[in-house]
């Protein structure tokens, strides 16, 4: 499982309590889309296009929160077709759910279509690493290499690790995929004293 803790922060409850927010959360929203039935929503003003990208974001976090990954990447994807202000805090997290999501319901492959929002996000860690799975994913190892670098010059995020060792642990996976070892252990190397996988690895190779 990816960044499975991604939201773990905002964990309030139990599964119960989160499963009852979500049938809340969904009636609020029938409730919206009713309210607007006349209009096309993605031409609406913004302040109601943004209305609509925070409703499905949290029922999105919800959903992850509950482990449906496949369900919270149809809210995110949903909720990211509207017109959002990019620097809003819940955007991101909303960017990033949905790339976790389709990582953690083997769709990771789907994830490069966040190429799209790259200059928005790259200079953020979590960002970077993320991509950096999706092109692991993907079998783009040399982008995923790419994208890990990156992460560990981005800004500080939610993911421990991801400005440090985990970049450093796949861009290992992902030099060993392309059966260059000695590369390989380097990038193990310097993840090892943070991270028993990668320690592990060492051993093996």
């Amino acid at each position: 499982m990816i960044a499975e803790d991604f939201f773990h922060d905002d964990m309030t409850g139990d599964r119960v309590d989160i499963e009852r927010s979500i049938e809340l959360y969904q009636i609020e929203l029938e409730n919206f889309v009713n309210q607007h039935r006349d209009e096309d929503l993605q031409e609406a003003p913004f302040q109601v296009q943004n209305e609509a990208g925070y409703l499905l974001y949290t029922l999105g976090k919800n959903f992850y929160l509950i482990e449906d990954y496949t369900t919270a990447a149809e809210y995110f994807e949903t909720g990211l077709a509207f017109n959002l202000n990019v620097k809003d805090d819940y955007v991101i997290e909303m960017v990033l759910g949905y790339g976790f999501s389709l990582l953690n319901s083997n769709q990771g492959r789907t994830g490069v279509v966040l190429e799209a929002v790259c200059d928005d996000f790259e200079h953020l860690a979590d960002f970077c690493f993320m991509m950096g799975m999706v092109y692991l994913d993907s079998k783009q190892y040399e982008q995923a290499i790419i994208e890990f670098a990156k992460a560990v010059e981005g800004e500080t995020g939610k993911i421990a690790g991801a400005q440090s060792y985990l970049s450093y642990y796949y861009a290992g996976i992902a030099r060993e995929k392309q059966n260059r070892p000695s590369e390989a252990r380097e990038f193990f190397e310097k993840a090892a004293p943070h991270y028993e996988d990668a320690a592990k690895k060492l051993d093996q190779i």
